[in-house]
């Protein structure tokens, strides 16, 4: 084969076939891309009443159950307007320091509709317990130290 000056062809090892690419670099990348998709599939998510029981927490350390009144059912709602029953939780809650998040830890063979958590501050944890109705709307949502008795 010639070549014109300047252009050498492209060297061909013995048996006529072309060199081959290294394909370690391709299966490094697609080793990466399949561990992060594996990795965001599986990570644990809260489920759907820790969520709820986040947002009840988050409103009660804000003194504000305006967002979350649509989650209570309405034999309950009203009581979400006494505003110094929350503002004394808020003030309990806010000695907690900055609020971290909600762990639910049922135990098995509790009712259906009950959810019991733990809500983990700054400085200390405290017990939640949550119940919904048949709607899914929260009939009832108690925060407490646990140290305290649990009230009847």
């Amino acid at each position: 084969m010639t070549a014109a000056p300047g252009n050498l062809p492209a060297a061909t090892p013995p048996g006529g076939n072309p060199p081959r690419s290294n394909p370690l670099p391709m299966i490094g990348i697609a080793a990466i891309v399949v561990a992060v998709a594996l990795a965001l599939v599986f990570r644990p998510h809260p489920n759907h009443n820790e969520e709820l029981a986040t947002q009840v927490t988050q409103a009660i350390v804000k003194n504000d159950m305006t967002p979350v009144e649509k989650n209570f059912n309405a034999m309950v709602r009203p009581r979400l307007e006494n505003r110094a029953a929350v503002g004394r939780l808020s003030d309990d809650l806010h000695g907690l320091g900055t609020f971290k998040d909600v762990k639910e830890d049922t135990p098995s063979g509790s009712p259906a509709g009950f959810h019991h958590f733990q809500a983990h501050f700054e400085k200390g944890t405290w017990v939640e317990n949550m119940t919904l109705d048949g709607d899914g709307k929260i009939s009832g949502f108690h925060v407490r130290d646990p140290e305290a008795a649990p009230k009847p």
